[in-house]
């Protein structure tokens, strides 16, 4: 699965995000402009991590259909989260542009010059824009449920690692509640 990018992330501790008692609701979309276009018209393919006091719902709607899986909390045995930034790409293409730029630089030293910041100006979207958080869970049947996300920028979502550690244990709260209350 490509990484999605975010639309909604609703988190809270203290209450329900959502009129169906849900403390954590995270949506994620495909990424584009195409794909926002239609999320604006209510055709858009999504993915959806939802944990109340009861249970997980892991659910994912395409323009086929939908496809929903509702996990007991008591049936997770664990959560789990990550963040990978693609500092190699950057540097790969940074020194290309460098590479590069000092070779045009013997004909142009203008054009050499706007070849070099160019390709680092690309390195740093790739960089900002392509950092994926991966999020998820492991049922007790050894099934492994996880979403990645990347930064929305139509949307302005961005999430940082701390922000998904916290989503973890939050997750991990309410399972141990659910387990005391058995």
């Amino acid at each position: 699965m490509s990484a999605l990018v975010i639309k909604a992330w609703k988190v809270s501790e203290e209450q329900p995000v959502d009129a169906q008692g849900n403390h954590i609701a995270i949506t994620g979309r495909e990424g584009g402009l195409v794909a926002w276009i239609l999320s604006k018209v209510n055709i858009d393919p999504t993915t959806t991590i939802r944990v109340g006091s009861e249970r997980l719902e892991f659910s994912s709607a395409s323009l086929s259909g939908t496809q929903s899986r509702l996990i007991p909390l008591q049936g997770v045995c664990s959560t789990y989260y990550g963040y990978h930034k693609p500092w190699k790409t950057a540097a790969a293409i940074s020194f290309l542009s460098l590479f590069l730029g000092i070779s045009v630089m013997s004909s142009s030293f203008f054009g050499g010059l706007v070849l070099m910041l160019a390709g680092f100006g690309i390195a740093a979207l790739i960089y900002f824009l392509n950092r994926t958080l991966t999020l998820g869970f492991i049922e007790n049947s050894g099934v492994v449920n996880g979403i990645q996300f990347k930064r929305s920028v139509i949307e302005n979502i961005d999430i940082t690692q701390e922000q998904a550690r916290q989503v973890c244990e939050l997750m991990q709260k309410l399972i141990e509640a659910k387990e005391k209350r058995l």
